[in-house]
Parts: structure tokens; sequence; C-alpha cells
């Protein structure tokens, strides 16, 4: 598996959340800002630059780019460094009864989107081209194979894939993840 496919999943789940945007040869852009938490660009091959990303954006303060393949430096155009992170692609985690489909969190209502919880734990499956994402998981470290597996039955036969950094990076990495790539965002 490649990176290009978490980055291409990514990129279309910030659209879904984001009510649209545009989908460049190097990478997707909003003209609007998008929801808290979501970046205003994802790069989708390691050459863009900011060239291809900010005239597509509202690039006022607080705008955001996800550097997908961490080679984008957009530090001379008034932007600083968020966060460092690493795609991964997920083992098969571990099955855990409870977790169950849940429409009362918020999240798109779409085919490729599938909302899981457990209690007060959730996570989101989203469907891309070849592989599931796996985003916004919110429960203690303990859970993560569970979610993990909840995403995987969510659409069986795609690999899971998404990103994490700090602690949560520590977690997956403890339980079977496997490293992809780097990936860096940037604010404005």
């Amino acid at each position: 598996m490649v990176v290009c496919e978490a980055v291409a999943e990514n990129a279309s789940w910030c659209a879904l959340v984001s009510g649209g945007g545009r989908f460049g040869p190097r990478a997707w852009t909003s003209r609007r800002r998008t929801p808290g938490y979501y970046p205003d660009a994802v790069t989708l091959d390691p050459r863009a630059t900011a060239a291809d990303i900010l005239p597509f954006v509202d690039d006022s303060p607080g705008c955001s780019v996800k550097d997908s393949f961490a080679t984008l430096d957009l530090s001379g155009e008034g932007f600083a460094v968020l966060f460092d992170a690493t795609w991964i692609a997920c083992g098969p985690g571990v099955p855990e009864p409870g977790w169950h489909r849940s429409t009362e969190h918020g999240y798109p209502v779409d085919d490729s989107v599938v909302v899981l919880a457990r209690g007060d734990d959730v996570v989101v499956a989203h469907r891309g081209a070849g592989v599931t994402g796996l985003s916004n998981f919110e429960g203690p470290p303990r859970r993560w194979p569970g979610a993990v597996a909840a995403v995987a039955s969510a659409f069986p036969g795609a690999p899971v894939v998404g990103y994490e950094h700090g602690d949560a990076l520590r977690v997956a990495f403890d339980h079977s993840a496997e490293p992809l790539g780097p990936l860096r965002v940037w604010v404005r």
C-alpha cells in the first residue's frame, strides 16, 4: 500500500466534511474556511507548491494546509508548522463487542461514511478508493484496537489507514500500525 491512497482518502474526507472544494492536479483546496480541525487545503502530490494552494484558499489568519508528504515550505508565506505526523496503515485490530453504527455525532450522512460508537468511544470510517480511513477516534488508548477492528468491519476488505501524531501515534504503533510516510500541518 502506498501513502497516495491514504492521502487521496483523507482529501476526499476533508472535501465531504467541508461541503465541496476543488480538486486540482496537486492539491484539494477550499475557498471558504473549513470546519474546525479540518485543513483548508490538502496536498495530493509531493511536488505541490504554494502556487498550487494559496490562490485557491482564504489564506487569512487561521488558514491551515495539510502537507501530505512533508515536502512543502510555507514559512516564507507567513505559515508556521502546527504539527508533524505520520500516515499509518492499521493492523486488523481486535474485535470488541458493543461497537455499533451511530447517527448522533454530526458527521456527514453519506454512503461512504460510517460513525461507530461504543459507550462514549467514537470513531469514523470513511471509504476511499481502495482504503478505509480511520479518523476522529475519541476514546482511551486501550480502545484503539477495537476501534480499528470496528472501522475494518464497516468496509470489509479495504485496508485501514489514517494519520496520528504524539501520544496517539505511539498508541497506534503499540497496536501494530505501520508507518507509511510523514505529513505536516501548516497554519497561518
